[in-house]
C-alpha cells in the first residue's frame, strides 16, 4: 500500500506542476516584451499590463494592440538509480541512465490590450493568459515512476527479482485567463496614478496512468502484476479577482520613472474527476490526494507582483530600459518554507532604437533568479533559474497601423540532485518564443 502511496503523489504532482511562469506568472504578454523585456517604465499600448499609469501619457484618442505568441518548451530529466534501470525487460537502461522527456508547446497564445485616453483620464482593458498556457506532455513518464516500480518489486522479490515492467505517461494543461479593467489619471503633466481589478479565470486537466506495473521472477522467468493500474482523469476550475495600482513620474525630460503593484488573487479550483476506482479508494483515505478527486477545492493562489522601472531618452531616438520584479510566491497558499527559500528576483535592461520614421529596433535582457531548497526539484516538477534574450523590429505601416516581430530565447542553469546512495538526476529545460502584434490607433 505504500508503494501505492507514493506512485500515486507522483503522478499528481507530475500534472500538478506541468506549468509555472516566474514559478506561476507568465510576464510576456505582448510582443513588445519580446523585443525588449524592460517594459516596466515605457510608455506604450502594452502599458495596460506593463505601466498602466505611464499609459495615460499616449496621445489622445483609441488604441488597440492585438499579439499573437508561440512557444515551445523541453523539460528533460537525465535519471540514474544504480543499475535499476538496466532491469526494465521491455525497455533495457545499458548504462543505467535514462532521460525522460516532458514536451510543452503552446501554438497560439494571444493577448490584447485597448486603451482610451480623453484629457487627463485613461480607460483601459487587457485580455491575456496570466499563467499556465498550452499543454505538457510527458510521454514515458518519468524517472521517480520507473524507480518506485523497479524498486518495490526488487524488494518484494530479492533475489528472485528477474526485471520489472510498467506503462506511464502524464498530460497536464493548465490556464489562467485574465481580463483587467484599469482608469489612470494624469494628476500633472510629470505625474499619474492608475488603479485597476483583474479577474482571472483558472482552468486545469490532468490526465495520467501507471499501468502495466510487472515484475519478473528469476528462477522461472515467470511475469506476474505488481499492482492494479492507477489512473488520473480530474479538471478544475476556480476564479479570483486581485486589485493593481501603479504610478508613472516623468522625472525629467530625459527620464520616465514608474512602479506598479499586483495584489495577491485568491484561487480556489473545483475539480470535476473520473478517475478509476484504485485512484479514488486511495485518495478518500490519504488527504495528499484529496484535491482530485471529484468535488475537491484547492487553492493556487496567483502571487502579488512588485515591478519598478526607468526609461532613459539620452537622445531623440535612443530609450534605455532597466527594470526589476519581486515575486511574493510565499505569500500563496500553495508554497512554503521547506521548498521556496525566498521569493523570486528578476531583472530586466533592454534598448530601442527608431532607424527612421518607418522602422525601429529593439534588443533585452531579463535574469530570473529562484531561490528554492533541494525538495522543490523532482523529475515532475522542477524550476530553473535562467537568463532570457530577446530582440525584434516594428514597421510603421501607416500612421495609425504598426507591425511588430520578435524572438525571445531562455537560457536556463541545469541542476543535479544526488540522494545519498539511491539517485543522481541533472534536470535541464530549453525555452523559446516567436511572436507577431500590430497596433492600431484611431
Amino acid at each position: 500500500m505504500r508503494k501505492r502511496n507514493i506512485l500515486l503523489a507522483g503522478l499528481i504532482a507530475c500534472a500538478g506542476n506541468a506549468f509555472a511562469g516566474g514559478y506561476l506568472t507568465n510576464t510576456n504578454q505582448s510582443i513588445y516584451f519580446l523585443r525588449n523585456p524592460a517594459r516596466e517604465a515605457c510608455i506604450g499600448i502594452d502599458g495596460v499590463y506593463y505601466n498602466p499609469a505611464g499609459a495615460a501619457f499616449l496621445g489622445e484618442g483609441f488604441h488597440f494592440q492585438f499579439n499573437w505568441q508561440n512557444a515551445r518548451q523541453h523539460r528533460d530529466a537525465v535519471a540514474n538509480y544504480g543499475d535499476l534501470f538496466k532491469y526494465n525487460f521491455l525497455d533495457p537502461a545499458s548504462d543505467g541512465s535514462r532521460k525522460f522527456k516532458g514536451d510543452v508547446k503552446v501554438p497560439i497564445q494571444p493577448s490584447l490590450f485597448f486603451l482610451y485616453n480623453k484629457g487627463d483620464w485613461s480607460y483601459q482593458l487587457g485580455i491575456g493568459v496570466m499563467g499556465g498556457g498550452g499543454g505538457c506532455n510527458f510521454d514515458n513518464g518519468v524517472g521517480m515512476f520507473e524507480a518506485l516500480v523497479g524498486s518495490g518489486a526488487l524488494n518484494a522479490l530479492g533475489a528472485n527479482f528477474g526485471g520489472y515492467a510498467l506503462n506511464s505517461t502524464v498530460e497536464g494543461k493548465s490556464y489562467n485567463f485574465g481580463l483587467t479593467l484599469t482608469a489612470a489619471r494624469k494628476l500633472t503633466d510629470n505625474l499619474s496614478i492608475s488603479f485597476g481589478l483583474r479577474g482571472l479565470y483558472a482552468t486545469n486537466s490532468y490526465e495520467g496512468s501507471i499501468k502495466n506495473m510487472q515484475y519478473r521472477i528469476a528462477q522461472t522467468g515467470d511475469v506476474n502484476t505488481l499492482m492494479p493500474d492507477l489512473i488520473l482523469d480530474c479538471k478544475q476550475k476556480g476564479f479570483g479577482i486581485a486589485p493593481i495600482v501603479g504610478i508613472d513620474w516623468k522625472a525629467a525630460n530625459w527620464v520616465n520613472l514608474a512602479a506598479k503593484y499586483e495584489f495577491r488573487a485568491p484561487i480556489k479550483v473545483k475539480s470535476e474527476a473520473n478517475n478509476n476506482d484504485a485512484f479514488n479508494n486511495l485518495a478518500q483515505t490519504n488527504p495528499a490526494f484529496g484535491g482530485y478527486i471529484d468535488g475537491a477545492k484547492t487553492a493556487t493562489d496567483m502571487p502579488a507582483l512588485l515591478t519598478v522601472g526607468a526609461q532613459f531618452i539620452p537622445i531623440e531616438k535612443l530609450r534605455l530600459n532597466v527594470g526589476y520584479h519581486y515575486y511574493l510566491d510565499l505569500g500563496t497558499r500553495q508554497w512554503s518554507e521547506d521548498k521556496i527559500a525566498s521569493n523570486t528576483n528578476e531583472i530586466t535592461c533592454g534598448i530601442e532604437y527608431d532607424i527612421n520614421d518607418k522602422f525601429d529596433v529593439s534588443a533585452g535582457y531579463q535574469k530570473t533568479m529562484f531561490d528554492q531548497t533541494e525538495a522543490n526539484y523532482s523529475d515532475m516538477n522542477f524550476n530553473l533559474s535562467s537568463y532570457s534574450f530577446g530582440f525584434g523590429v516594428g514597421y510603421r505601416v501607416t500612421e495609425k497601423i504598426k507591425v511588430n516581430v520578435a524572438y525571445f530565447q531562455t537560457i536556463y542553469d541545469d541542476h543535479t540532485k544526488t540522494v545519498p546512495n539511491t539517485s543522481t538526476t541533472t534536470y535541464s529545460r530549453t525555452n523559446r518564443i516567436i511572436g507577431v502584434g500590430i497596433d492600431f490607433a484611431f
